[in-house]
């Protein structure tokens, strides 16, 4: 496997999709019941006894075949995670998530695809079904006698999808080039949902769980707007998804930006320590300049031309702000913690003097340096600007 994973790394240097997105798993292993059975779609009868293999005993395993025909199992996946996956692969037949890769294949009679999860060596290769008739005759024979749990489960296996092997790791026995039902169980169980309601079918790791999150991310980075001028230290995947949402909302994108953020965040005084864009986003507060810079970042990623300005007043207070030229006019607004103007001036340089209706100094300060100190520096005087009212 490992000699294929350096093979499949090379290719996808060549493919112009890279998505990255957090497998956010906690637990260390993964269990199923040991007495999985096939003639039951892999449910167990007793759920007494489980098989809890940790994931670092992936390391000396094998991904093996499982025939032309799969093993087809009843864990199920959800509708949304099948979605992410043909979104993912939609124009490439790779993608890279976190150093593991996502691909589909065309080896059989049908699409399937392969995960392999390099951090544990895990492989498997799979595809979507719907449940076939051993599966739904299983489900009738365990809840037909309750009309309401029946068709709940019913309609939890109609809306999603329940996983078929292709290739799965050989842990039971590493020396046989073949896999066993409960071996597929194993790896099916990984990348399933976390919670499976069928009695007798164990809980999975829902290791894909998050592949919206890519989708959203790949949705993002692919707009001939978007800038992605510096590299986020954290929380990349859940602020693209942020912006993704506020791209999909009805109206005007400045406007749902600055009512979202409004909403989701409290405002304190200044302190003097500058949140980074992604800090800010996680803890959800922040004095206005950190607000300032936040709107920055988003307004810069989405192609808008922004400003990023500091601005003393006269009254010994500094005030942060950012101006934005609006898209397909010659027009500058204002945004930041405390307030949001549209269409204020046609030249930028009018603003500091407008934000306090007065003849204002103000100068740009170098965000690198800010991002490496957590700080704003002030500048030689001559580094200042005259704004007049």
């Amino acid at each position: 496997m490992r000699k294929f994973i350096g093979v499949l790394m090379i290719l996808i240097l060549c493919v112009p999709v890279l998505i990255a997105a957090d497998a956010d798993v906690s637990a260390d292993s993964v269990s199923v019941y040991s007495g999985a059975s096939a003639g039951k779609a892999g449910r167990a009868l007793d759920r007494q006894n489980v098989l809890e293999i940790s994931l670092e005993e992936f390391l000396g395993s094998r991904s093996v075949r499982t025939g032309s025909d799969g093993i087809a199992t009843a864990i199920i996946v959800d509708e949304k995670v099948k979605n992410a996956v043909e979104k993912l692969l939609d124009k490439s037949d790779y993608t890279i998530i976190e150093g593991s890769v996502l691909a589909r294949n065309s080896d059989y009679d049908r699409v399937t695809y392969s995960f392999i999860w390099e951090q544990y060596g895990f492989e498997i290769e799979f595809a979507f079904e719907k449940a076939d008739k051993l599966l739904l005759a299983e489900i009738e024979k365990v809840y037909g006698d309750d009309a309401w749990l029946y068709g709940e489960l019913m309609r939890s296996y109609d809306d999603n999808y329940v996983i078929r092997v292709f290739k799965a790791e050989n842990l039971i026995d590493p020396e046989e080039d073949k896999i066993d039902f409960i071996e597929a169980m194993i790896s099916a169980t990984v990348i399933g949902s976390t919670f499976q309601p069928l009695l007798g079918i164990h809980d999975g790791l829902g290791v894909l769980d998050d592949l919206g999150l890519a989708v959203a991310r790949s949705d993002v980075i692919e707009s001939d707007d978007y800038i992605e001028y510096r590299r986020y230290e954290s929380n990349s995947e859940e602020l693209q998804s942020f912006m993704h949402t506020i791209n999909g909302m009805s109206g005007d994108f400045i406007d749902n930006l600055y009512s979202s953020v409004a909403s989701i965040s409290k405002k304190h005084s200044e302190d003097n320590k500058i949140l980074l864009p992604e800090d800010f986003f996680s803890m959800r507060e922040g004095d206005n300049t950190d607000f300032a810079f936040f709107y920055y970042d988003i307004l810069k990623r989405n192609g808008y031309q922004v400003k990023f300005v500091v601005i003393d007043s006269g009254s010994g207070e500094l005030y942060s702000t950012v101006f934005f030229r609006e898209k397909g006019t010659d027009l500058w607004g204002i945004i930041d913690g405390n307030t949001l103007e549209r269409e204020t001036a046609e030249n930028w340089r009018r603003l500091p003097a407008l934000v306090f209706t007065a003849s204002v100094q103000y100068f740009e300060p170098d965000l690198e340096d800010i991002i490496a100190k957590g700080k704003i520096d002030l500048p030689l005087p001559s580094a200042w600007n005259s704004s007049l009212y």
